[in-house]
């Protein structure tokens, strides 16, 4: 963070700067900064079935093209919406097979299959850590490890943006409007994916009882992307043209929320910008935020 940003913080910035931190008992650092994440994370194959999306995961993705290791995730998913104490032995075998043929293949080359593996990756962990079968935890570990393999190959492959991207006008013509919009969907849902993905290896640790004393603010990692819930939630590329001259949006760059919080309002937060936000301010100064710009949280 440069000089200039930290200059004069507000009791609510002043907790994103990186520190060492004095250990918090582990029921307290859940409840005040993961259990808004974790709510997210346990809904996740849910909201994948039913809306298509995650919040790291663009609803129009997919529209065009749905790759095979995502197609065995989602049917994964709608399996393990209808689970119960008869049928779980069986659908839990089956995710073991969907898994070992996911790590067994290849990493692809192309970006979609690559986020495509990543998503389904982690849609299997998500459904393994939170099943509260002691044989799900026992492969968490190695699931784990393909996952970081795969974000690690995908992370090749992002565009980052400077916060000053922000400001760039749009192409004039509707059609490469279009085309970038098309580059914006895959690109940010990529952005966000290899995000999610760290910050769900962190979570995990944490559950685990490894909490970390010192926190460098962004996961370990360069990394950036997109604070809009106007950008992220438009359905076509008009839409998008819409909310990219007509609302604010912010590039979100290390996990530095400061500056663009100065001038943000709550309606510009989506679920992903709040997940991440309630991690690092907490839940008390996240509503505190929300209430002083008029607004309740969530």
């Amino acid at each position: 963070m440069s000089p200039d940003r930290t200059a004069n913080v507000g009791p609510y910035f002043a907790l994103m700067i990186p520190r060492a931190r004095q250990p918090k008992p582990l029921p307290e650092i859940i409840a005040s900064n993961l259990q808004f994440a974790i709510d997210i994370l346990k809904n996740t194959p849910k909201t994948m079935v039913l809306e298509n999306q995650t919040p790291w995961c663009h609803s129009k993705l997919y529209k065009n093209a749905m790759p095979r290791a995502m197609q065995d995730a989602f049917a994964c998913c709608s399996l393990y919406l209808s689970k119960n104490e008869v049928n779980a032995p069986v659908i839990m075998s089956l995710f073991d097979e969907r898994i070992r043929e996911t790590i067994a293949t290849p990493e692809p080359d192309k970006l979609l299959d690559k986020l495509a593996r990543v998503h389904a990756l982690i849609l299997y962990q998500i459904m393994r850590l939170f099943d509260g079968d002691i044989r799900s935890h026992a492969t968490a570990d190695a699931l784990f490890a393909s996952l970081t393999s795969s974000v690690l190959s995908l992370l090749q492959h992002l565009h980052l943006p400077l916060p000053s991207d922000a400001l760039e006008s749009l192409p004039i013509s509707i059609d490469s409007v279009g085309t970038f919009w098309e580059s914006w969907v895959i690109q940010e849902s990529a952005r966000r994916t290899v995000l999610l993905a760290f910050y769900f290896m962190q979570i995990y640790k944490i559950l685990q009882g490894n909490v970390p004393t010192y926190c460098d603010g962004k996961l370990g990692l360069q990394h950036s992307w997109y604070l809009s819930a106007h950008l992220w939630h438009a359905q076509s590329a008009f839409d998008f043209a819409v909310a990219w001259a007509e609302k604010p949006h912010f590039v979100v760059d290390n996990l530095d929320f400061s500056w663009a919080l100065t001038t943000a309002q709550p309606e510009d937060l989506d679920l992903f910008g709040k997940m991440l936000l309630v991690t690092i301010m907490g839940i008390d100064s996240t509503r505190a935020w929300f209430h002083g710009r008029g607004s309740i949280f969530p």
